[in-house]
């Protein structure tokens, strides 16, 4: 491990992504970029930011026994203030994938929403996936929302350690490293080649 005490011009990009991260990161609200490990959703508004660079975001929580409604809101983001549309799509299922349902929000600027619901007679863990939209060569994305009334139940949120805040893949951060970065809460910096290290102020700490 070495230390960067006066950092490089390829280390600024480092540090002025690092400061966006941090204004821009929402505590609040545990958003999983894994599948296979989806975060649990919270009692009232959760919101986020899914975007086709980033890309999708996996909640749980239990249904029933009874009526369960899950309400999802997207809002598009816009392109060098442009009104840009784009889709979002949204799948519910049981963890075991035994039925799975669909749906699809279009929104060019304003905000809009679909409703899944459903009657389940036994406590059942449901998965809810956040499809980031495919922007080709332009990037593609928005806000939304989720809310999860009725017969549900939530599980704790996720220590701060064991958030991801998000996937970036930079033009450049280190020497010789140019694959995708992943950022947590805590300052822990992991690029997909397995490179490991620590975002602090004013030294970023490559491993």
């Amino acid at each position: 491990m070495h230390d960067v005490s006066t950092p490089r011009p390829h280390y600024l990009l480092a540090f002025a992504l690092c400061a966006l991260l941090i204004l821009s990161a929402r505590p609040a609200l545990a958003q999983s970029l894994d599948p296979r490990s989806p975060a649990p959703l919270q009692s009232g508004e959760n919101t986020g930011t899914v975007g086709d660079f980033v890309g999708s975001n996996y909640f749980y929580l239990t249904g029933g026994p009874g009526a369960v409604s899950i309400v999802v809101s997207y809002s598009s983001m816009s392109l060098l203030g442009n009104a840009q549309r784009s889709t979002l799509n949204i799948e519910l299922s049981d963890d075991k994938k035994s039925w799975t349902e669909r749906r699809t929000i279009s929104s060019t600027k304003e905000s809009s929403s679909t409703t899944l619901t459903g009657n389940l007679k036994v406590p059942t863990r449901l998965i809810l996936s956040i499809i980031a939209p495919n922007g080709g060569l332009v990037r593609a994305g928005g806000d939304y929302t989720v809310n999860a009334t009725g017969a549900v139940t939530f599980d704790p949120p996720l220590n701060p350690t064991q958030l991801i805040v998000g996937t970036y893949t930079p033009m450049s951060v280190h020497d010789n490293e140019d694959s995708a970065a992943k950022f947590s809460p805590d300052g822990a910096l992991e690029f997909a080649s397995g490179t490991v290290g620590k975002v602090s102020f004013p030294i970023l700490r490559i491993a």
